[in-house]
């Protein structure tokens, strides 16, 4: 059921040597201090399989029989990783929203994934707020990454965030936070499609997470973009079956564990290239605080 917590971040796994753009060293990454929240949608079972890059992937079905979509939004605040020479690297934070389709390698068991060991997935779209994160997801993992700007909204019944992207709105997600909080320690299985090639990765994680079930938990709505008409088409419903506020998270992201099967290719939305989009978060009785003040005006 994942790592103990006194030694979560003690790795003994495989490292993985890197090098995008001007950045090198070694996985796996840390990331020592997250923010999250997220929401389970209900989607058309056949559209979700035929956005897929393989047949071998084959989508979780709910009780009704659609498929399932997460949606989860991230501030990732400590990343750090090994440098070539045994230093500690830090990435610049950022934002990250994650859109995957449930979905595991041959017949999905007959039980829900919320109830599986490991969360298993297939990353659909994951927009982030730096050309970094971007450029070494995309060519490390082959995660579909494209920068974007997040706004998001903190209060103390809810938590939010609007992404956009060429000053139009992909989706806005709202979910509502209280509740028993319990533990969650089960690693996610994220595949990507690289080079006519599926992937599977291992994320170990570290949380403390209050699930809420029921449609009245949380809210999605989709803009009018391009990546807002890719979720409309696979029938993404604006309610959700639940969501789930983190009181903690942490968690480690090895290089690609092992390759599973062939894939189509599955280009990320090419979006705009630019260091930094804009992030933000507003706080009850606050102006929106600029994460990048340097670089991005803050939106009235």
């Amino acid at each position: 059921m994942g790592r103990k917590p006194e030694s979560f971040f003690e790795w003994d796994g495989p490292r993985q040597h890197y090098q995008h753009g001007g950045h090198e060293g070694w996985l796996p990454l840390f990331y020592q201090h997250n923010e999250t929240f997220a929401s389970l949608h209900r989607a058309s079972f056949d559209a979700v399989a035929a956005a897929l890059p393989t047949e071998d992937l084959v989508p979780y079905r709910w009780v009704d029989g659609s498929a399932l979509v997460l949606v989860q939004a991230f501030r990732y605040h400590e990343v750090t990783w090994t440098g070539p020479d045994g230093s500690q690297g830090q990435m610049v934070p950022y934002g990250e929203i994650s859109i995957g389709a449930a979905a595991t390698i041959g017949p999905a068991p007959p039980v829900l994934p919320l109830l599986q060991p490991r969360l298993a997935g297939f990353v659909l779209q994951l927009p982030v707020t730096t050309r970094e994160a971007r450029d070494g997801g995309r060519e490390v993992y082959g995660f579909p990454k494209f920068l974007a700007d997040m706004d998001f909204t903190e209060a103390p019944d809810s938590r939010g965030v609007r992404l956009s992207e060429g000053g139009r709105d992909i989706l806005t997600l709202t979910v509502s936070t209280g509740g028993p909080v319990v533990p969650d320690r089960r690693p996610m299985l994220a595949y990507t499609a690289q080079d006519g090639q599926l992937w599977e990765t291992v994320v170990p994680v570290l949380a403390h997470v209050q699930p809420r079930v029921g449609g009245r938990s949380g809210r999605l709505e989709l803009g009018d973009h391009e990546v807002a008409r890719r979720l409309q088409a696979l029938e993404v419903s604006a309610a959700p079956l639940a969501v789930f506020n983190y009181l903690d998270h942490r968690s480690i992201l090895p290089g690609p564990s092992r390759r599973v099967g062939d894939a189509r290719p599955y280009p990320a939305f090419p979006g705009r290239d630019e260091e930094f989009a804009r992030y933000t978060v507003r706080y009850p009785g606050a102006p929106a605080l600029n994460q990048y003040p340097a670089t991005q005006p803050v939106p009235a």
